[in-house]
């Protein structure tokens, strides 16, 4: 047997992928203050840029966040293993 077989794959540890999430939301969310405080002082175009950055940018936070540790980082494909198959006739041959 050279070959290990993965019964599983559990991926991160929960505390790691919470971590990661957090950082990136927590990230997001100082931009978005950023972006709200800009509104106040900015005028024109700039105004409009940073206040729809202050509106939406929550929602792609919570998305971002989400797949921080989704199923795109997976790499391992699942292995089938097929079942056992036991020659109950020879056996039962060199019992008599």
């Amino acid at each position: 047997m050279s070959k290990a077989n993965v019964v599983t794959n559990i991926g991160q540890a929960p505390e790691v992928e919470r971590a990661r999430r957090f950082l990136i939301y927590t990230i997001s969310m100082i931009v978005r203050f950023a972006c709200v405080i800009l509104v106040v002082f900015t005028s024109g175009i700039w105004q409009w840029v940073f206040g729809l950055g202050a509106v939406f940018l929550p929602y792609f936070a919570v998305v971002i966040g989400n797949n921080a540790g989704g199923q795109s980082r997976n790499s391992h494909q699942p292995i089938r293993v097929e079942p056992l198959a036991i020659d109950v006739a020879a056996h039962i041959k060199n019992d008599k």
